[in-house]
C-alpha cells in the first residue's frame, strides 16, 4: 500500500491505545500535582492555626 498518510487498521488501533495510555498518564500526573498542592495548603493552614493558638496561649 502506498504511503498516502492514512493509517492501516492495525496502526489506527495501536495509535488510539497509545493515545489513551498517554492521556491516562497525563491525568495521573495532574491529579498527583493537585493532591500535592492540596496537602501543602492544608499543612500551611494547620501551621498558621497552631501558631496562632500557641501565641494566644502564651499571651494569656
Amino acid at each position: 500500500m502506498a504511503d498516502d498518510g492514512w493509517y492501516e487498521d492495525g496502526d489506527a488501533v495501536r495509535e488510539a491505545e497509545r493515545a489513551r495510555r498517554v492521556a491516562g498518564m497525563g491525568m495521573s500526573v495532574v491529579t498527583g500535582l493537585f493532591g500535592a498542592v492540596v496537602i501543602a495548603v492544608a499543612a500551611v493552614g494547620l501551621a498558621v492555626i497552631l501558631a496562632l493558638a500557641y501565641a494566644m496561649a502564651v499571651m494569656h
